[in-house]
């Protein structure tokens, strides 16, 4: 652990932004702001501003004083950056610079002409869609560039630790400015195609153009900033998980490689884009598959309100999901907020980073421990489009209310745009209907990206989680096929390798057989209400046998191999509300196999999709037990704890470390109020002879049986860690 660099291990990251007024910080109290960092806020890394994210696009201007750029007027000679480092040196923090790379004025584009993003018309993106109301973005392969790259240099000989770029973005349909047209054409050998077409290959190289750009733009400022400090590090807000985000050009498989830790906003916003539970676990997960640290940026602030603070809950709850899950915690607080509410901003902060702080032992050099993976395909979110035409029926949106019944046109979606956009939702809902079933149902479990589909990564799993990864190539195919060979487990969906890595459909896709799939014939046209899955008898269900499921709004028909059991089948359609069933069709809804040697689970349907977006219990259910019987031994931990209790395991030399997190709150988001739970009951698979203790130093009940040791904390709060000896 000794050898690690500081940077690798635990940091607690902190932003605290003065917006237009960066003369406050020049009249504040130097030392006595750096002390409160490390000792009320107990961060040990902050971002200090270098060029700011203001109004109307000020990236251009730096903080610090330099002839190569503009100066901040309103510092006069002061120099924000070179004043203020001794005194985070005092305190043992490191020093990181903000670098605004996406947000820049009007007059400045105007003085520099040929920056700007632009789309196929030639009209820059900032005078179609504003940033934030006013100003521009500017493109990587312009010259752009070069200025861009010499900033960083020039920021580093301040003497700061490293940079964040705040962007660049490349933007929807975006960027064909000469200078991408003509990178584009020597490429490729052709012209940027003009509009969003995914029949045509060159669109699919565009998609993969745009991210390219981007890391080769990040490889430069690298570079760049080594030569005036080799141990300085660099990361940019590299994006998430969602679907759809092809869209802005952000993949951490391309850019990962360019940077020194991974990070990405995950901002909750009150309504309906922060409704997700695991909100911020989501991130810290798919940000540390990748192989580097990983950072989870999550604001003080109550969504746009930046001046007021989320509720001490949602704050709180923000670290302990994101350090539950491997990753390290960074919140930006505005020096406003400071003003308007310092109490409230400041309480939760200091309580969970110093609980951090605290306990930064157990959360050092730590590796998964579970046993379980999860795809995140991104080449999927990227090129997925179905080819099966039933599924494009516009029969879904059947709902009622007031008594009045609205559905569909019944017709067949044929733009492929319109159908990539729905195909983007799929893999959406997909991806956090598996997150949050094996959240809420205690199993362990990491995410795996498409580069980690290889024999020696998956040999470190029992069971495999392909989230309607349809498009994979042969290579990950074949990783997969050698990991059932070899014992490994699969639970698959859908579509899953039904087209290579960029969307193209297969002659033949090497998995049906896996899957125990004989063909593939079409599809039921999508259903929101009354349409059902009837259950049967086998041990992958856990209900009752000839139980009704709804049926998930996207299901194939398929066939099932001789070798296969079907131990659920779809109800043949009724069409319509209020109308009596018309019994059990031919169409399985769930294959199983086993005895080659891994056991498989093929869902025809998008099950998990049909959780992530409905929440219906009967689908985590189904989920889960399906998972478990793939999975055929005992999990790494099993709890009767309420599935709001998420639970992460970890392995350190001879020990486990266990998170738990009560995320149990009052009903409504952001969450006001915690309410505890009690007698949390776990069992985690031990030697004889381990001993586990509570760090906060609450009661820990132990006993041993069956392989497991048992654990029992009477009260759970919002955070626990507990430490398992003897492993």
């Amino acid at each position: 652990m000794s050898q690690l660099k500081w940077w690798q291990k635990p940091v607690r990251m902190m932003r605290r932004d003065y917006m237009t007024d960066l003369q406050r910080m020049r009249d504040a109290d130097l030392d006595e702001l750096a002390r409160s960092k490390k000792e009320d806020w107990h961060i040990n890394c902050e971002w200090v501003i270098a060029t700011p994210g203001v109004a109307p696009g000020l990236g251009w201007q730096t903080t610090f004083n330099t002839c190569k750029f503009p100066k901040y007027e309103a510092l006069g000679d002061w120099d924000l950056i070179r004043e203020y480092l001794p005194y985070a040196r005092k305190y043992g923090l490191h020093p990181l610079a903000y670098l605004n790379m996406h947000w820049y004025s009007y007059d400045f584009a105007e003085a520099h002409p040929g920056w700007e993003q632009v789309n196929a018309q030639g009209t820059p993106y900032g005078r179609i869609a504003p940033l934030y109301g006013s100003g521009t973005t500017l493109c990587v392969n312009s010259g752009w560039r070069d200025w861009a790259i010499e900033l960083v240099r020039e920021t580093m000989r301040t003497g700061l630790d490293g940079v964040f770029l705040d962007g660049p973005v490349i933007y929807p349909g975006c960027c064909y400015c000469p200078v991408c047209r003509a990178k584009f054409e020597a490429r490729y050998g052709a012209p940027i195609p003009e509009t969003e077409d995914w029949s045509d290959p060159l669109w699919k190289q565009f998609i993969l153009f745009r991210e390219d750009s981007m890391a080769e733009f990040l490889r430069d400022c690298r570079a760049a900033l080594l030569e005036v400090n080799p141990e300085g590090i660099i990361f940019l807000n590299g994006g998430s998980w969602h679907g759809g985000g092809w869209r802005v050009a952000r993949d951490i498989e391309k850019v990962g490689p360019h940077e020194d830790i991974n990070g990405a906003e995950a901002f909750f916003h009150p309504g309906s884009r922060g409704q997700m539970l695991y909100f911020w676990a989501t991130a810290a997960k798919h940000l540390r598959a990748a192989g580097k640290p990983a950072v989870v940026f999550s604001h003080h602030a109550l969504g746009s309100w930046h001046y007021l603070p989320l509720p001490p809950v949602e704050a709180k709850l923000a670290a302990a999901q994101t350090v539950a899950c491997g990753a390290n915690p960074w919140i930006a607080i505005f020096d406003y907020a400071m003003d308007q509410a310092a109490e409230e901003t400041l309480t939760p902060i200091k309580e969970i980073n110093g609980f951090l702080e605290a306990n930064e032992e157990y959360c050092t050099a730590a590796e998964s421990a579970a046993t379980v993976a999860l795809l995140y395909s991104s080449q999927s979110a990227k090129f997925y489009v179905s080819r099966v035409d039933d599924l494009f029926a516009d029969t879904a949106n059947t709902s009622e209310r007031d008594l009045i019944m609205t559905r569909g046109s019944g017709e067949v979606i044929a733009d492929l745009a319109r159908r990539k956009s729905l195909c983007d939702g799929w893999q959406h809902h997909t991806y956090q209907g598996w997150f949050e079933v094996l959240t809420r149902e205690h199993i362990p479990f990491d995410v795996v990206l498409d580069s980690g589909l290889t024999a020696e990564n998956l040999g470190r799993y029992q069971t495999l989680i392909l989230a309607n990864a349809s498009c994979l190539s042969d290579d990950q195919l074949a990783a997969i096929s050698a990991f059932v060979a070899q014992g490994g487990n699969v639970v698959a969906e859908f579509e899953a390798g039904e087209y290579d890595e960029l969307g193209n459909p297969r002659g033949r896709n090497p998995l049906r057989e896996l899957l125990g799939i004989a063909t593939i014939e079409g599809a039921f046209a999508p259903a929101t209400a009354e349409e059902y899955v009837e259950v049967g008898n086998h041990e992958a269900l856990g209900f009752r046998a000839g139980r009704w499921l709804p049926r998930p709004v996207n299901c194939l028909q398929v066939r099932a191999s001789a070798d296969s059991a079907t131990p659920a089948r779809v109800l043949n359609p009724i069409g319509k509300v209020y109308t009596a069933p018309r019994g059990v069709s031919e169409w399985p809804a769930m294959v199983c196999r086993e005895g080659s040697p891994g056991r498989v689970v093929y869902f025809p349907c998008l099950a998990a999709a049909m959780y992530g977006q409905y929440a219906i219990q009967d689908h985590q259910q189904w989920l889960a037990e399906a998972l478990r019987w793939a999975h055929g031994g005992p999990m790494p931990l099993w709890s009767e704890a309420p599935g709001t209790v998420q639970m992460e395991l970890w392995r350190q030399p001879g020990r486990l470390v266990l998170h738990l997190v009560n995320n149990t709150g009052d009903g409504l988001r952001p969450i006001a109020e915690t309410i505890p739970v009690h007698d949390v009951v776990v069992h985690v698979q031990a030697p004889p002879g381990a001993t586990a203790r509570a760090v906060s130093g609450a009661n820990l009940a132990l006993a041993y049986a069956n392989g497991a040791l048992r654990l029992h904390l009477p009260r759970l709060d919002l955070y626990e860690i507990v430490v398992i000896e003897g492993v």
